[in-house]
């Protein structure tokens, strides 16, 4: 699908700066600036089908800094050492960048997918991997990570978690993932990480451990002044590399169930999948729910889901325990996209 309808593009743009603000001052002003320029905005006219423009071209202009094309726009990027806060040039500096590597940038734009492993969602997912883990009669989960990337998420028992106020759990790890909670409604906070039996992601184009190119795309979708997540995500690829966790390319209706059938029985399936539904079309989505519920008929299944998607305000996490071909679906939290903050919502948890 070509992306080149100027009122869908300038909406786009005005809406992920609102995303930003307060978070990215850099992107924040950036977008906003994109939004009025129908020049810088033709770069993502050949955004693949179900691929977020506006993720893209920030990803491409990062990917290029970052592999050390020399530019004044580097100032004002922290992931390339730039101190300058954005201010009235930091935008011509963009815009001229867009220019002079018009031609990669429309390269990479029109034949890469976003692709995102953002370890600090791990703080969303632990509470639902500990409530899967507690009806999973004592058995370890078996990890299927719908979407892995890189598979750093896979690798959540390696990391250390505060959620504030003395409450932490993990083992000792360089990653430490700091989740503040929010909300009225009590957060059971893990007191343990669960054991973990196996792990394996699913990917249409995993992430390659072993490629400088691969790991710097994917650190490419971090926003380039956010420096925390930045170092988060270069801990958890150090950790991942000690384990190397499998991880399948494919499409995972095809290959979820030949990976359930082969889990196992000492151990308890737990599939997840975190911020990679939006880039299915809307009407595929339900096959997935179809497949895992069809996987259930043959044995007991978790199904974890940190997704924003449709108008919902932010990302929602559900579980869902799946046997005999029917599923209890509990809307557990909110929470942020970059998993910085949680809201619990389920008051029976």
């Amino acid at each position: 699908m070509k992306t080149n309808n100027p009122e869908y593009l300038e909406r786009t743009f005005r809406h992920f700066a609102g995303m930003c603000d307060g978070q990215s001052p850099l992107y924040n002003a950036l977008s906003l600036a994109i939004a009025e320029d129908p020049h810088v905005r033709s770069l993502v006219s050949e955004t693949p089908d179900g691929q977020p423009p506006v993720n893209l071209l920030f990803g491409a202009v990062h990917y290029l800094l970052l592999g050390g094309e020399e530019h004044p726009l580097a100032e004002y990027y922290p992931a390339v050492g730039g101190r300058r806060a954005p201010d009235e040039n930091a935008y011509a500096a963009f815009a001229d960048f867009c220019r002079r590597f018009r031609g990669a940038i429309v390269e990479l734009v029109a034949t890469r997918r976003v692709q995102t492993s953002v370890p600090g969602r791990c703080g969303l997912l632990l509470p639902a991997f500990a409530l899967a883990a507690d009806g999973a009669g004592g058995r370890p989960l078996y990890l299927v990570d719908v979407g892995a990337s890189l598979g750093l998420n896979l690798m959540f028992d390696r990391y250390r978690y505060d959620y504030g106020n003395g409450r932490t759990c993990g083992p000792q790890s360089p990653a430490l993932i700091r989740t503040e909670v929010r909300g009225d409604v009590p957060f059971p906070a893990p007191t343990r990480v669960p054991r973990v039996a196996g792990r394996v992601g699913v990917d249409i184009t995993p992430g390659d451990l072993d490629d400088a190119a691969s790991i710097r795309w994917v650190e490419s979708m971090i926003w380039a002044d956010q420096m925390d997540r930045i170092r988060l995500f270069r801990e958890a690829v150090e950790i991942t590399r000690s384990v190397r966790p499998t991880v399948v390319r494919g499409d995972a209706l095809d290959l979820l169930p030949g990976i359930l059938e082969g889990i196992p029985g000492d151990a308890f399936p737990c599939v997840y999948h975190s911020h990679s539904i939006y880039q299915v079309p809307k009407e595929e989505r339900p096959r997935l729910d179809a497949a895992l519920a069809d996987c259930s008929r043959r044995r007991e299944l978790a199904h974890v889901s940190l997704e924003w998607l449709g108008d919902d305000p932010g990302p929602r996490l559900h579980l869902t325990h799946l046997a005999r071909g029917e599923g209890r679906r509990r809307h557990l939290a909110d929470g942020d996209h970059h998993g910085r903050w949680i809201a619990w919502v389920d008051g029976g948890g």
